[in-house]
């Protein structure tokens, strides 16, 4: 068999094994994605675990939402602690449970891959994306941590293929479908929410395909922030969207001692003992260190203007320092560096077709850039960066098939 013969065959085996290569894409990753949380077992390694265990403990033994046990919060967003919460009542507090909160959050992010790949080229391209997003260390890794980022990647993949399905189908399925989408949409934006602005974008994205199905999604995803905008006004007597850290973040990234990569490693002393001072309350401590971080800006146009350059080119580091010391070393960073920016190279080279494109492959490439632009308004994180790598992984997929395709000449 000639090479042209043999990459024929590939292409039309690889659609026929689709499925399966998919179904093992699922296995693979709760099996390495299960074995690493037991590995990892209950030890909490970073702050950010604590908190969020402690915000789902205060939940579960009925004291609300709080971080100390006594007082109401709203400084991180709610999303993340509200998945974790279930585990916590069945398990009586297993951190190894709650770590199966991203586990099988990354299952199904393996699943509407492959979904959403067929939709962009066909079932090879859902294959591939299902078996590279089942095997993406910085992937595995996030989600054997307790960090939010694999469930908000589930939940706005979810999004937007239920969303896809709404606009294509009619009757009660597509009822069924459009509440699905409105509902990962509304937790989505209580979860990390940044992402609030793409479930905008989807839903005006799928308008031009049905407005009626858009404006019904939408309607259901204001449901969850509504109600933490009310228990908000309740609790804290003020207007809070989503969190109060939002200020905060503000400042680590547009501040005097602030660098692309510093991130939460800033040293703002100066502008928390103004607010002690002040004797400001949660509220008011995140409008002081938003109006600094506003006033800096102004103040130093340039600086803000290059700062925030270099932190929009940072996103695509493959290591950033860590809060905790400890935490890596140069082989996982070169395990990084290699799997990242293949990925990205064939991401970046698909978006070269722009014309060509499947209009959810536009709509994938729009998202990881306006959310690029909206991280570096902030401060950049490498997870941070992980939702946006499972869009990229859908557009390097379609690169793959399509380079193979490209290759295969039709017989004379």
């Amino acid at each position: 068999m000639t090479t042209t013969g043999r990459r024929r065959t590939l292409l039309s085996r690889l659609d026929e094994l689709a499925p399966r290569i998919f179904l093992v894409a699922i296995v693979v990753s709760l099996v390495v994605a299960g074995g690493y949380a037991i590995f990892l077992g209950g030890s909490l390694r970073y702050l950010d675990e604590q908190v969020y265990v402690r915000l789902a403990q205060s939940m579960a033994e009925h004291v609300g939402f709080s971080a100390d046990g006594v007082q109401p919060t709203a400084y991180r967003p709610p999303g993340y602690p509200f998945l974790l919460l279930p585990f916590y009542w069945v398990t009586g507090g297993s951190v190894l449970a709650m770590r199966l909160v991203g586990v099988l959050a990354l299952a199904g992010c393996v699943w509407l891959s492959y979904r959403i790949g067929r939709r962009i080229g066909s079932p090879a391209v859902g294959a591939v994306a299902s078996v590279v997003m089942a095997c993406y260390p910085l992937g595995i890794y996030t989600a054997t941590a307790l960090y939010p980022q694999i469930p908000a990647l589930f939940l706005l993949l979810a999004n937007l293929e239920f969303g896809l399905r709404a606009a294509g189908t009619t009757g009660r399925a597509r009822l069924g479908f459009a509440a699905v989408s409105g509902i990962a949409g509304g937790l989505l934006a209580v979860t990390v929410p940044n992402f609030a602005v793409s479930v905008l974008i989807v839903a005006v994205w799928i308008a031009w395909r049905n407005w009626r199905v858009a404006a019904g999604i939408l309607v259901v995803v204001a449901v969850i922030p509504g109600l933490w905008c009310v228990r908000n006004a309740v609790e804290l007597h003020a207007f809070v969207p989503v969190s109060t850290n939002d200020g905060i973040n503000l400042l680590l990234g547009n501040s005097e001692h602030a660098t692309a990569g510093s991130g939460t490693s800033v040293d703002i002393s100066r502008y928390d003992q103004e607010a002690k001072d002040r004797q400001l309350d949660e509220v008011g401590i995140n409008q002081f260190y938003s109006h600094s971080a506003v006033e800096w800006i102004k103040a130093h146009p340039g600086d803000a203007a290059m700062l925030y350059a270099k932190k929009v080119a940072n996103n695509f580091a493959y290591s950033s320092e860590m809060a905790t010391s400890g935490q890596g070393n140069r082989t996982a960073d070169l395990l990084l560096a290699l799997t990242y920016y293949p990925v990205l190279a064939l991401a970046v080279w698909r978006l070269f077709s722009w014309r060509r494109l499947a209009p959810e492959e536009k709509l994938a490439g729009g998202l990881i850039v306006v959310n690029l632009l909206l991280l570096a308004v902030f401060f950049t994180r490498l997870r941070f960066r992980v939702p946006l790598d499972g869009l990229t992984i859908l557009l390097a997929s379609a690169a793959f098939v399509q380079i193979l395709r490209s290759r295969v000449k039709e017989p004379s």
